[in-house]
């Protein structure tokens, strides 16, 4: 039996009712959880997640019998799932799901999974050691080239130690915030990158024999096929963490040395769905506000991948979603998946592209559109013409700015008219890194040094502000990010230049007379109230 702890607690009165009324109708003894301690080797047995998704806490290991607290006994298929994974009979034992989450707490930390990747690490380099004192050494001109046993790497993949380490590695980047997670295979090491707040960091290497076992272990739990190596896959897998779900997209990519793995962060709750929540300078919040008011017409948001322009279009429709509107997405892959909206997720390999899905859509009468992206005449020409008549239509382009929108669509074949017609707003959109607001501090800089100062401002010295780095920021300075947003609301006078096919240096003068900011202003106006630092506004906006 396990080991029992000094200290124990009692249980109160109604827990203990409900404890003996489960004890007594499986004819199962109960347990008090505060009275024992579970060792390492049986902690290994139960991955975590299987541990928090059956409230299950594995207790001790006698020969072949594994003993394990469960809430309901009575479900007999994690008795038999937990017989398949373990290779153990289990013997059950009733406790309560409040002792139980918090000995997952307890015993399932990242203590153990930093201890294995240093462990693994440390392995690494003996054996590295041991190949050149043997005079073998480690080539990085020649790929790796392995045959792969199918078998034997489906195994190996399912070892707690595997699990464990997938587990420890997507835990972590969510609890550093970050976006994307980087396993990219080199000749002697496994290489980890989390992005956080839009920019690479480097993590611990892993070691380079786990790479098909770690590999393998994404495929499975995203749903791909471990057989196939020399080809592209896209999956996507959802996690729970912290009592909340995240969701997570995955690519796989063969490279030089094997295959590369990038796992995208998809956590809603990390993710503003209020346009006033976003950040946005009171005039791009006003455009917005205006524009997603029209019954009809066309919104735009132009920038880079990962500038979040997805989530400022799902912030839109989450304010357009009511009973009263059939709000559609169609988008390439479903991002985030929310309640009231039909979302399509398009299949390009069969022919059911962005042009294929609106023209079923616009058959099923819908209010609001939104297309992930239009990549050709052929979807930009179905939207207008939807916009044109009666729907409002949400998508993005990739342009450097939100007057250069307008070229864009001249270029895919799109009457000026047809522009005029139906075009609302364009913006264009980036993402900065918030200053740590533990570490902030303020300095000046002369005006004369920075260049596309609005007009108004007639200062010699600015304050402005950056972050000197501290435990909470891990040292960057930075945390969280904003919007960076120029809206170019077109009211008559631009449609009618849009008509007369002024150039696009008129009409992004007449828009700043009138009250756009570029995104260097826009971005100024946020450094000058200490938001993000001046080294941040020149590394992501463009020179006026």
């Amino acid at each position: 039996m396990p080991k029992q702890k000094e200290n124990s607690g009692p249980f109160n009165q109604e827990e203990l009712e409900k404890l003996i009324t489960v004890s007594e109708d499986a004819g199962i003894p109960p347990i008090n959880l505060n009275n024992y301690k579970v060792e390492t080797d049986v902690l290994r047995l139960v991955p975590e997640h299987l541990a928090r998704s059956y409230k299950i806490m594995p207790l001790a290991k006698m020969g072949s019998v594994l003993t394990v607290a469960m809430v309901d006994p009575f479900e007999v298929y994690i008795l038999d799932n937990l017989k398949i994974i373990t290779k153990c009979n289990i013997q059950p034992v009733v406790a309560t799901a409040i002792q139980i989450r918090k000995s997952q707490d307890d015993y399932y930390s990242s203590v153990a999974i930093e201890q294995l990747i240093k462990d693994e690490i440390v392995k690494e380099k003996e054996k590295t050691e041991e190949k050149e004192k043997q005079g073998e050494g480690i080539s990085l001109q020649k790929p790796v080239d392995e045959v792969i046993d199918v078998e034997e790497i489906t195994k190996i993949s399912q070892d707690t130690a595997i699990v464990n380490m997938v587990n420890g590695i997507i835990r972590d980047a969510i609890e550093m915030r970050a976006s994307d997670i980087h396993i990219e295979p080199y000749s002697d090491v496994l290489r980890l990158r989390y992005r956080v707040d839009g920019i690479m960091r480097e993590m611990t290497p892993l070691f380079r024999e786990n790479t098909n076992a770690i590999i393998a272990r994404i495929k499975i739990i995203s749903g791909l096929d471990i057989t196939i190596r020399r080809l592209p896959q896209d999956g996507r897998f959802t996690s729970k963490f912290a009592s909340r779900q995240v969701d997570f997209r995955v690519s796989i990519l063969p490279i030089h040395f094997g295959e590369k793995a990038v796992l995208r962060i998809l956590d809603k709750s990390s993710m503003s769905m209020d346009l006033e929540k976003l950040g946005f300078s009171p005039y791009a919040f006003e455009a917005f506000t205006k524009a997603s008011n029209r019954p009809y017409g066309m919104i735009l948001l132009t920038g880079p991948t990962g500038s979040g322009k997805s989530t400022t279009l799902y912030s839109i429709m989450n304010r357009l979603n009511t009973p009263q509107k059939h709000l559609v997405t169609v988008e390439d892959p479903v991002e985030y998946q929310l309640q009231g909206l039909t979302q399509i997720q398009i299949k390009a390999d069969i022919g059911f592209n962005f042009a294929a899905a609106l023209r079923a859509v616009l058959r099923q009468s819908p209010d609001v559109i939104m297309i992930g992206e239009i990549r050709d005449s052929e979807t930009v020409d179905i939207a207008m013409k939807a916009a044109l008549t009666g729907h409002i239509i949400l998508s993005t382009l990739h342009t450097n700015d939100a007057p250069s929108a307008i070229v864009r669509l001249m270029d895919m074949q799109v009457e000026p008219f047809l522009i005029s017609s139906t075009l609302i707003l364009i913006a264009a959109q980036r993402l900065a890194r918030k200053i740590c607001p533990k570490c902030k501090e303020s300095y000046e800089v002369a005006a004369d040094k920075i260049s596309g100062l609005p007009d108004n401002i007639k200062e010699k010295t600015l304050n402005f502000y950056r972050g000197k780095g501290c435990p909470d920021c891990e040292g960057t300075g930075y945390s969280g990010r904003v919007a960076i947003v120029e809206a170019l609301l077109l009211d008559e006078k631009i449609k009618q230049m849009v008509m007369d096919k002024i150039s696009i240096e008129e009409i992004r003068d007449y828009a700043r007379k009138h009250g756009m900011r570029t995104l260097r202003e826009d971005a100024l106006e946020k450094g000058m109230r200490g938001e993000i630092s001046l080294e941040e506004i020149m590394r992501v906006t463009p020179a006026e």
